[in-house]
């Protein structure tokens, strides 16, 4: 199959993507957009797919479908299968906890269908402590393997039977738009957004943009001259592109309504028009993508994707406190995803795989071939049979870790969902029926009566995280008048419209305990702006994180900051106080047991009542 000329510039683009997502992940409040960045590789796959084919099939009248597979496949699949076999033999050996319903997530990522089969199990892209598979980010590749195989069918047909590429346009546009609908029909404000985010229907606007593009402007009808005025222009609007990417990526949240509802369909648009301008050689910001550091990185942006997230989930998972020396865990983790990446980009990219699955097959030639060369190409020959040997173990541990693989519920994870559940539960038969609310409480262990009966008829308003949320029912008992808003997941800057909400159903009281950190830190700016929204004419009350991520320290400093800067701002500090108490929390170190909860809920009543009333004066 032909292929247009490979674009450099566009390599350059695909490093800013694969750098947007890692970073996404590693410190979410920095680039809080950064998902966005996998709309980057669709429009782009779009864009080559939809030309390769309309290229071919204008020379030949026909396309080689089955070789046009089999290139793409190879390129996907290798790499794939030498992720999986090496993560799962990985797991095998030193985390044999993650074997738990592991054959499922191999099948379903081999068979690239693992985007619908997480949707089937109700899997969540946005859930950040419940265990997570390190193979959760391959519903990308399931996404694109099943545009490969449609879409080049439908243009065939589309050019077999109107023999006019502008019918693609017309049918990209319209499915792009089809697509963009189903999105926004599907997504259900308040709720995880997963099955939005993971359809191959509702992902594929991003494919189609691309496509279309593919037909107006082709590269080969980029490389066409221009004057130098319109260089300027082009590169004016390049900027222009680029700055609303950046935006998006540093603005636009995956809590958002405006995300599923047209947000991404633009984004993707704006793309597509970064994309053309890209790879326009006339443009300065083509120049500049050429930069060899930025072109090595694009190159191996697809490795790059492959071992970020196992390289994420499994380091986290094995060094469970990250909080100290952050920047020291954050550099590790960024070198083992480049290390691990250029070992594939050597083996699958530059084909050494065949030499060293010679060398295992071949070892009487292999032996000959030492004893006929030199020192140096005996060196090489003992590598790559080093290299065949460990491929060969790496397999036969990961099948065992294969047909080892249970499957059912982790116990950890189970308790802490029906924590949070029959919490939610206590919560919402509340707001249903006021009379559920506990009355009047003459003692509860712990807490002196002025505390019990201060803290019972005070009007509190809670919003939180899955750490409120597992401890909400405890909190209401002592509450007896307190709102409670908590989301798995939630994040500070998430927050602005909770915050209209409860003030527009006149839930926003004048006292406000916010339990947010868990899931990232926060910015002094997202910190002021939320203090803003609250109202400083409010009493606010954060608790401090015991969570050991490498963002611990940050939101503790943060909110150290806002309460040296806010008179009405107050710490619960959590994190001190719960050190030591192991006992206090579940597996996962940061979500408080029943136990836990209840300490929790009776540290949070003593100090506000205490705080409250050093302010008013009394004793």
């Amino acid at each position: 199959m032909t292929l247009q000329t490979r674009s450099i510039p566009l390599d350059g683009m695909r490093a800013l993507a694969i750098l947007a997502i890692i970073f996404y992940h590693l410190m979410p409040h920095v680039l809080p957009g950064g998902y966005l960045a996998v709309n980057i590789f669709f429009v782009l796959t779009g864009y080559f797919i939809t030309a390769s084919v309309i290229e071919e099939y204008g020379q030949k009248e026909k396309l080689a479908y089955k070789r046009y597979l089999a290139r793409r496949f190879n390129r996907l699949f290798l790499p794939l299968l030498g992720m999986l076999v090496s993560v799962t033999a990985y797991i095998t050996l030193f985390q044999r906890d993650l074997l738990l319903n592991l054959r499922p997530w191999l099948l379903s990522s081999l068979g690239m269908v693992n985007n619908w089969w997480q949707i089937s199990v109700g899997g969540s892209y946005f859930e950040q402590f419940y265990v997570q598979s390190p193979f959760l980010h391959l519903w990308f590749l399931s996404v694109i393997s099943q545009f490969y195989v449609i879409w080049p069918l439908i243009v065939l047909l589309l050019m077999a039977l109107f023999k006019d590429k502008r019918i693609i346009f017309y049918t990209a546009v319209g499915l792009s738009l089809f697509s963009a609908l189903a999105m926004a029909m599907l997504y259900v404000p308040g709720e995880d957004a997963s099955r939005v985010y993971y359809g191959t229907d509702t992902r594929l606007f991003s494919f189609m943009i691309g496509s279309a593009l593919s037909v107006v402007w082709p590269l080969t009808k980029l490389n066409e001259p221009v004057s130098k005025r319109t260089k300027r222009r082009l590169t004016l609007a390049g900027f222009f592109s680029y700055a609303i990417l950046g935006l998006m990526f540093s603005r636009m949240l995956d809590s958002q309504t405006f995300t599923y509802r047209g947000g991404m369909y633009l984004n993707s648009i704006i793309i597509g028009v970064a994309v053309i301008l890209t790879a326009h050689p006339a443009t300065t910001l083509s120049r500049m993508m050429r930069f060899k550091p930025i072109q090595w990185l694009g190159r191996r942006s697809f490795l790059l994707y492959l071992w970020y997230y196992p390289v994420l989930s499994l380091y986290q998972a094995k060094v469970i406190d990250t909080s100290v020396d952050p920047g020291r865990h954050i550099l590790i983790q960024l070198a083992f995803m480049v290390i691990l990446s250029e070992i594939g980009y050597q083996l699958f990219e530059k084909k050494r795989w065949k030499m060293t699955s010679v060398q295992f097959c071949s070892p009487a030639d292999t032996i000959a071939q030492i004893k006929a060369s030199g020192l140096a190409d005996s060196v090489r020959h003992f590598s790559a049979k080093i290299a065949a040997f460990v491929s060969f173990f790496l397999l036969l541990t990961a099948l065992a870790g294969f047909v080892q693989a249970e499957s059912g519920e982790n116990v950890a994870v189970e308790e802490l969902r029906q924590q949070i559940a029959a919490s939610q539960s206590k919560m919402d038969d509340m707001n249903r029926d006021e009379s559920t609310r506990s009355r009047a409480i003459n003692n509860i262990e712990g807490l002196e009566r002025e505390t019990v009966l201060f803290a019972h008829s005070a009007d509190i308003t809670f919003i939180g995280d899955s750490v409120l949320l597992s401890v909400a029912d405890q909190l209401v008992t002592i509450f007896g008048q307190a709102v409670v808003d908590g989301a798995v997941s939630r994040q500070l800057y998430q927050t602005s419209a909770v915050i209209a909400a409860l003030e527009k159903r006149e839930q926003l009281h004048d006292t406000v305990v916010v339990f947010l950190g868990s899931n990232g830190t926060f910015t002094q700016t997202q910190m002021e702006t939320f203090i803003k929204e609250i109202g400083t004419s409010r009493d606010l009350f954060f608790l401090t994180t015991n969570v050991p991520r490498i963002w611990k320290d940050g939101v503790n400093e943060q909110l150290t900051l806002a309460e040296s800067t806010h008179s009405n701002v107050h710490i619960l500090d959590w994190n001190t106080y719960s050190s030591g108490h192991d006992e206090w929390l579940l597996e996962d170190q940061v979500h408080p047991n029943p136990t836990g909860a209840k300490q929790l809920a009776l540290f949070v009543a003593e100090e506000i009542y205490q705080e409250l009333n050093d302010e008013n004066g009394s004793n």
